[in-house]
C-alpha cells in the first residue's frame, strides 16, 4: 500500500481477520490494525454478524471463522493481480 493512501473497508477487514487467525482480545486488535475503539467496535459487530469472525469458546478473544479464512485467502488472490 502507498504511503498515506486510506485503507477501503474491504482490507481493513481482511487486517482483522489475518490478525484473529489466533485468538486475539479487542485491545490486541486495535493496536495491530490501527483502529479507533469505534470503528473497532463496528467492525467486530458486523464481521461477527456476517460469520467471517467469532468469540472463542466462552472467552473475550476474537477468532477467524472458517468463512473468515475464506476470505482472507481470496482477498490475498485478489491483492496478488494488481
Amino acid at each position: 500500500m502507498a504511503m498515506g493512501s486510506k485503507r477501503d473497508r474491504v482490507e481493513i477487514m481482511a487486517e482483522i481477520l489475518g490478525l484473529c487467525s489466533k485468538p486475539r482480545t479487542k485491545t490486541r486488535v486495535m493496536y495491530g490494525t490501527n483502529l479507533s475503539w469505534k470503528m473497532l467496535k463496528h467492525y467486530l459487530s458486523y464481521m461477527q454478524e456476517h460469520g467471517l469472525l467469532e468469540l472463542e469458546n466462552n472467552s473475550t478473544k476474537y477468532v477467524t471463522t472458517k468463512r473468515g479464512q475464506d476470505f482472507v485467502e481470496k482477498w490475498s488472490e485478489l491483492k496478488a493481480l494488481f
